[in-house]
């Protein structure tokens, strides 16, 4: 079996050079995608076929992930924030009109509002899972056009959320970058009956294509906008155009960006797909173990809770007060523990600073989380005795 590990910039999360890729062993990254045999077979298929690009594989995937919610239909693009980014411009909102988000969440969530000339309102989040606070909402729910909630580490927003907007008309985009296999009370997330919902593959998630995205909607007009968005507002894309017998025309019939997911990546993840509910259950597992270990420590997990419809993708942890996380982090690391931060709230970035309206029930819980949390290392590469290294190492440094 073959494990690649990508670089970051969170220098403590991820190998920083070949030589610490190869060793030493005993090193636990923070997040390493399970790469087989049989992933780098199907990648290597499609590079020998000759076709690189948007394909039959894209297709392939697309189905597989449609079938998988439920029969919603899915367009594959380049990564989560170009489905964001589509989904909003879907929406045709004014110039101006003001698009909530929650604060601790990644830049791109908000960007993709800027992106279409809109303006993020910056809002609170839940204590106990980083989530979009209802009462957030609900506070500024008469000023916004749409709302765009984030599943933190796989967990599904509160259903308060979605009745809240629905309640005032507020259309809703669903920021599912790290929760394709999640389920709330609707179904799995991006099945029929939700909102438009936005999955990420980016090379840390539980699916991965390495770079890549996708856009799952029961809206046929959006899935047809998002097929001819992705490539430029064209109605026709080069697997259309260059297949044997294909008519060599196509219009534009709008506007669009470059965000099309080439068949050399979408293979990937059809490949991984193909193991993706037993990847599901190991996660589960480690996170369950993780839970056993820290609980009794007094180290506080969050959810607060292990929710049962979690896709399992982040395990986050709250520093107790007073703990200074930085010194926590150079100790793990200094032990071979890799670790990262989820995230620093976007109020605390220069830009969003000066830029973006905070809502009106202010960003309490952000402030005072944002200094606290840690993730752990979470990935199916991990041992059980990976997982309770880790936590002893954190009982003793936190100590």
């Amino acid at each position: 079996m073959i494990h690649w590990t990508p670089r970051s910039v969170w220098l403590r999360a991820f190998p920083t050079s070949t030589d610490e890729m190869a060793g030493p062993k005993d090193i636990i990254h923070f997040a390493i995608p399970e790469i087989t045999d049989g992933d780098v077979e199907a990648v290597a298929r499609v590079l020998r076929s000759g076709w690189l690009t948007t394909g039959n594989e894209c297709l392939g995937l697309e189905a597989d992930l449609s079938e998988y919610l439920g029969g919603t239909e899915v367009v594959a693009v380049s990564s989560a924030t170009a489905a964001l980014d589509i989904a909003l411009a879907h929406l045709a909102l004014p110039a101006g009109s003001r698009v909530g988000v929650p604060a601790w969440t990644f830049v791109s969530t908000a960007l993709a509002a800027v992106h279409n000339g809109l303006v993020p309102v910056l809002l609170d989040v839940e204590p106990t899972t980083l989530n979009l606070a209802p009462d957030a909402l609900d506070a500024d729910i008469d000023d916004l056009a749409a709302v765009v909630p984030v599943h933190f580490g796989g967990v599904p927003v509160d259903a308060a959320i979605h009745k809240i907007a629905a309640d005032a008309g507020v259309a809703v985009v669903e920021d599912a970058a790290h929760a394709l296999g999640a389920s709330d009370e609707r179904g799995r997330i991006g099945s029929a009956g939700t909102s438009p919902t936005c999955f990420s593959f980016y090379a840390s998630k539980n699916l991965t294509s390495a770079e890549g995205g996708a856009l799952a909607t029961d809206n046929p007009d959006l899935a047809a906008f998002a097929r001819s968005q992705r490539l430029h507002g064209m109605d026709a894309d080069a697997w259309a155009r260059y297949r044997p017998g294909a008519r060599a025309g196509y219009d534009v019939v709008q506007p669009g960006i470059k965000a099309n997911l080439p068949d050399v990546l979408a293979v990937l993840a059809r490949s991984q797909f193909a193991r993706f509910d037993a990847t599901q259950a190991r996660r589960r597992e480690l996170v369950e173990r993780y839970r056993a270990n820290l609980t009794p420590a007094g180290i506080e997990s969050l959810p607060a809770e292990q929710v049962a419809g979690s896709a399992d993708h982040l395990m986050a942890v709250k520093l107790a007060a007073g703990i200074d996380r930085d010194a926590v982090m150079d100790a793990m690391s200094a032990a071979g523990i890799s670790t990262s931060v989820h995230f620093r709230p976007l109020h605390h970035f220069s830009w969003f600073r000066d830029q973006a309206p905070v809502g009106r029930r202010g960003l309490r819980t952000c402030d005072e989380l944002a200094d606290r949390m840690l993730s752990l290392p979470l990935h199916v590469n991990l041992t059980d005795a990976d997982v309770d290294r880790v936590c002893e190492r954190l009982v003793e440094v936190t100590r």
